[in-house]
């Protein structure tokens, strides 16, 4: 027998499970990054604007598409099969995300350990192995010794201003001398990688694939328990935080300078840019994943109230951190008698550098931190067993034959974690920031997601065709979408991330640590696992019209846009029609089917033109189904 596609246990798991997707460290880290970076409440006005006419619409689109085709994030390509490079994109996209996102998890574990385990904080003294004779504590106190000089600019960049040690050097920070030496021992640059001699951290990294593992080798039924806790605990770690936060000293000069627009900043392109890219970060768009998720929906679920939900929960997730990340800095600024303005704070300084600096400043400041880093531990996990999902999806879909049997799942997903562990220890090399920042950049980079982004809506929007889409839609939800997703799928979409990516190409510029800036092999590395999603779309459709049996160009488009449907979509169709006569066959062979119906298509077994329907069992091999052909007057479909 075809065995049926698992489904969410309630509405409850699906909307969850998506939460805990879309709400990950891009909220934490990079919206207030891009705030601060952007002109404070100024970036609320193109954040916005790219929310509804960008985010929303996408997001909405791929939920829409794999609640219809009841597929992963290939499969459900079907509906479109010259466009499938998309699915395979996005794929290739999701499997980069695997290999790189589990090691902002595995530093956030080993913090975690290190702050339950130890009763004073190692980043706030510098009495251990890793530190230097320049070594500076950070205790926070204003107009004391050197610290009148310090500023989380120069902490950024390992210096202090114009303070000097005993030796002449400048003196480094307690908390950078932890990141740099312990946590991640960096080398100088991609031609020293270094040896794996970093133990806690690859003992975190494995212990971080462990629990990703039993979050996923279930399936729906483990997937949809975890994020119970998963997606719901980080809200309470949160609203500690930004109660906490507003009592800091300092704490009200940040959340004026987040509120406070400045005005002139939406005059600059790279306002919109960042607030383009961050949208569909954050939204989870362009990983397959969303598609994934909603594959595993009820039909008839209401998919487009279900996602206006979700989006405007992760907008708010993200505006409502701000408040707690702002008051931070503005306490951060405070104890350094600065300007919140002069700060340099980016993503990963931001929640390993900065924030266990003003974590540690509090009463009780293994507690906060303890807190702070589960939080960023949980919605790591979130965010890396959602894309494991929606590979481990994509596998079994192809060749679902082969996972009926007992335990074939288990061993899937088993195998595949073991397979991420080996291929993601150079990320554990004294080297490996440097091998995180090139697919930071490049690989799961904004423009590799933006271009997808503008091929996908045009697959959606003019090759499938937005109306009939538009009806599709209304078939499961039973109304019809409001107009504004039509034409935001259709222009406005694509023509707005078009000139997003033309601005990216324009003023690109090569990515760099610190101040280490990549060397023209790496950029040109990183550039290679760009158009390793790029390519995949232009190549795939040539493909499909190489492949095809029509004999001119015209028709051969004509015959790989034509959508390879699933039976459950045939047989709704099906009992929506007036039938005259029905007319049962039996088909053995492909030839015969296509003598039959000549612009029929088969799909693993299941006859794909609209009108027949899958009405007995199949498998993968030269066993196809009794099927019922629908005839109009006598005659065949």
């Amino acid at each position: 027998m075809a065995k049926e596609r698992e489904t969410w246990a309630n509405k409850i798991e699906s909307f969850l499970v998506v939460l805990g997707y879309i709400i990950g460290l891009g909220n934490i880290w990079r919206f207030p990054y891009m705030a601060y970076k952007n002109g404070g409440g100024a970036f609320l006005i193109p954040y916005t604007v790219c929310a509804v006419a960008i985010g929303f619409p996408l997001f909405f689109m791929e939920t829409a598409l794999g609640q219809f085709m009841k597929r992963g994030g290939i499969g459900s390509w079907n509906i479109v099969p010259i466009m499938k490079g998309v699915g395979i994109g996005t794929f290739v996209i999701a499997v980069y995300c695997n290999i790189y996102y589990i090691v902002v998890m595995a530093w956030a574990i080993l913090y975690f350990c290190i702050t339950i385990s130890h009763g004073t904080l190692p980043w706030t003294t510098c009495d251990n192995w890793w530190n230097s004779e320049n070594c500076l504590s950070y205790n926070g106190e204003r107009n004391e010794s050197a610290l009148n000089q310090v500023s989380v600019s120069n902490m950024m960049n390992g210096t202090l201003g114009n303070t000097t040690s005993v030796n002449g050097s400048a003196p480094v920070l307690s908390v950078l001398e932890f990141w740099n030496d312990f946590v991640l021992r960096k080398s100088d640059g991609f031609h020293d990688m270094g040896t794996l001699e970093n133990w806690p951290l690859i003992l975190s990294y494995i212990g971080g694939w462990i629990v990703c593992y039993f979050c996923t080798f279930k399936g729906t039924k483990s997937t949809g328990k975890v994020v119970y806790f998963t997606a719901t605990f980080p809200y309470f770690v949160l609203l500690i935080l930004l109660v906490k936060g507003a009592t800091l000293p300092g704490a009200i000069d940040g959340v004026r300078y987040y509120l406070k627009p400045n005005i002139t900043r939406l005059a600059d392109p790279q306002v919109w840019v960042d607030a383009a890219s961050q949208i569909v970060y954050s939204y989870g768009i362009c990983f397959s994943t969303l598609i994934t998720f909603a594959s595993f929906n009820e039909f008839n679920s209401d998919c487009f109230k279900h996602a206006v939900k979700l989006v405007v929960s992760c907008s708010l997730t993200s505006f409502i951190n701000g408040f707690a990340i702002f008051t931070v800095i503005g306490n951060l600024a405070y104890v350094q008698d600065l300007n919140i303005e002069d700060l340099t704070l980016s993503g990963p300084g931001l929640v390993f550098i900065a924030f266990p600096t003003a974590l540690s400043l509090m009463p009780l400041p293994n507690l906060w931190n303890a807190l702070f880093f589960f939080m960023i531990i949980l919605l790591g996990i979130d965010s890396q067993f959602s894309c494991m999902e929606a590979v481990s999806t994509v596998i079994i879909d192809a060749y679902p034959r082969h996972f009926m049997k007992k335990y074939s799942r288990e061993l899937l997903v088993g195998l595949m974690t073991v397979a991420y562990i080996i291929i993601g220890i150079p990320f554990m090399l004294e080297g490996g920031i440097y091998l995180f920042e090139l697919f930071n950049n490049y690989a799961v980079g904004g423009i590799s997601m933006l271009w997808l982004t503008v091929v996908e809506a045009v697959a959606i929007g003019h090759v499938y065709g937005a109306d009939k889409f538009v009806d599709d839609i209304q078939l499961m939800i039973g109304y019809k979408v409001p107009r504004y997703f039509k034409i935001c799928v259709m222009w406005i979409s694509p023509l707005l991330t078009s000139s997003i990516c033309l601005y990216y190409f324009v003023r690109y510029e090569p990515p760099k640590v610190d101040e280490y800036r990549f060397p023209p092999w790496a950029q040109a590395v990183g550039w290679m696992l760009v158009m390793s999603s790029f390519l995949c779309v232009p190549f795939f459709a040539i493909y499909k019209l190489w492949s095809a049996k029509a004999k001119t160009l015209r028709e051969k488009f004509a015959e790989t846009r034509r959508p390879i449907y699933s039976s459950h979509i045939l047989e709704l169709r099906n009992n929506e029609k007036s039938l005259n006569e029905t007319e049962k066959i039996r088909l053995e062979t492909d030839s015969e089917l296509q003598s039959f119906i000549p612009d029929a298509h088969y799909d693993h077994g299941v006859i794909t033109e609209n009108g027949i329907k899958e009405n007995g069992d199949f498998s993968h091999e030269k066993m196809y189904p009794v099927v019922e052909c629908i005839t109009d007057n006598g005659n065949p479909v």
